[in-house]
């Protein structure tokens, strides 16, 4: 495991650095060349237009009625998918273990903080997989209910919502950014340029 860790946090760094890098270069753009990187904002828009997500969010996909048919093997799966999790959780997870090995603190006081942060993520998790346990078994159960319940998230969740905000173009930032390019560019420079300071040292 612990080769499995380092594999993830070196090719997490690597990934950041090179997010860092192109940050650094943008900022560049934003200084000399304002339009320019007004053209390239609108090339990465038109790539994640919201238009291209409308007709997938009209979509209807009803899966309720196939899960109910198929309850007995797919209400299995995920309870003992949340079962295992939950016991991994309860019996083999080692917090102590887990800062030791991926944040590796080097004071008192980051580890105290990430025994805090770790112990409540622990925990939290331990919660959701105890809800997940109970969901599998009132689904396997009472699927009536389970039904019921269903209906009830799909009004509180619905994609309306989501679409209305999407079809939102915001402008106004854009334009924002055109008449101070000197003061973002400015802030973008040097906050990229600590970062890629500070992620060179972790890679060396």
């Amino acid at each position: 495991m612990d080769v499995v860790y380092e594999i993830l946090i070196e090719s997490g760094l690597i990934f950041s650095f090179l997010l860092v890098v192109g940050a650094l270069i943008y900022s560049v753009i934003i200084l000399l060349k304002p339009q320019q990187a007004l053209k390239i904002n609108a090339k990465f828009n038109s790539w994640f237009s919201t238009e291209k997500v409308d007709s997938v969010i009209d979509k209807h996909i009803d899966t309720n009625e196939w899960v109910l048919k198929n309850r007995w093997w797919v209400g299995s799966m995920f309870l003992v998918g949340a079962g295992f999790t939950l016991k991994y959780l309860l019996k083999d997870f080692d917090s102590n273990q887990f800062i030791t090995l991926v944040i590796q603190p080097s004071s008192e006081s980051v580890q105290t903080i990430s025994e805090i942060i770790i112990t409540s993520i622990h925990w939290f998790m331990i919660f959701t997989s105890g809800v997940g346990v109970l969901t599998c078994l009132a689904f396997l159960i009472n699927p009536n209910a389970f039904q019921r319940f269903s209906n009830k998230m799909d009004t509180h969740y619905s994609t309306d919502s989501i679409k209305q905000e999407a079809d939102t173009v915001y402008t106004a930032v854009d334009d924002w950014v055109m008449k101070n390019h000197v003061l973002v560019g400015i802030f973008l420079f040097l906050g990229s340029t600590y970062l890629m300071v500070l992620l060179s040292t972790l890679l060396i």
